[in-house]
């Protein structure tokens, strides 16, 4: 799977997320697709090509009663891209399963033939109703503890005179706030200043926050 930026290239165009949305469904071939979705097939295609070199889709072929083999695409990656843009803060994170969905193997209910499908409907219906509802609730408390943390972050500067810092100290602190967890070489690599640099100039916030 590619990085970040290279996804969301890739998922800003409208036609590439339609595309993505249906082959998450199901497996699809360039024709269905373009019949499906209203886009030309050459559109199709060209886009399926480009997702495929970045990971994000696999092609295999399927013989047909009908013609000649279909090349199928289904997706052969799991992620999750959260971003969160508050006051003072603007993170994007991705999160990998680490598995592919082409290893994934099926089950030995779907070599069998199914009974009571309607029964099995509801059930599924009903499992990810529940999942949905922890979901829901996760997203609550992730949203609460961001607005925590955008809190501090803000009651922080809020006491501190940034007026008094140029555009390059305000940068860092920015980032000491958002990343504490990183060191000045971190930093330092982030803002693409020397480390002493970075350490200097945090001297010089702690110093005009003690004449404050």
């Amino acid at each position: 799977m590619t990085d970040m930026d290279s996804i969301l290239s890739i998922v800003e165009n409208p036609t590439r997320r339609k595309i993505l949305q249906a082959v998450v469904r199901e497996p699809h071939y360039p024709l269905q697709l373009s019949k499906e979705l209203g886009i030309s097939q050459q559109a199709v295609v060209k886009n399926l090509n480009l997702m495929e070199r970045e990971g994000l889709v696999v092609s295999y072929r399927e013989s047909s009663d009908r013609g000649p083999d279909r090349i199928f695409y289904k997706p052969s990656s799991e992620f999750t891209i959260t971003i969160d843009m508050r006051n003072s803060m603007f993170e994007m994170r991705m999160i990998s399963t680490g598995e592919r969905m082409e290893d994934r193997k099926p089950s030995s209910d779907d070599q069998e033939n199914k009974t009571h499908e309607e029964q099995k409907l509801e059930e599924v219906r009903a499992k990810i109703s529940s999942i949905d509802r922890q979901i829901a609730e996760f997203d609550r408390r992730r949203s609460a503890m961001i607005r925590q943390r955008s809190d501090l972050i803000n009651e922080f500067l809020d006491g501190t005179d940034l007026r008094n810092l140029d555009y390059e100290h305000r940068e860092l602190l920015y980032d000491m706030l958002n990343r504490p967890n990183w060191s000045a070489e971190d930093i330092s690599k982030s803002l693409g200043f020397n480390e002493s640099v970075v350490s200097r100039m945090i001297d010089d916030i702690l110093d005009m926050m003690n004449r404050e």
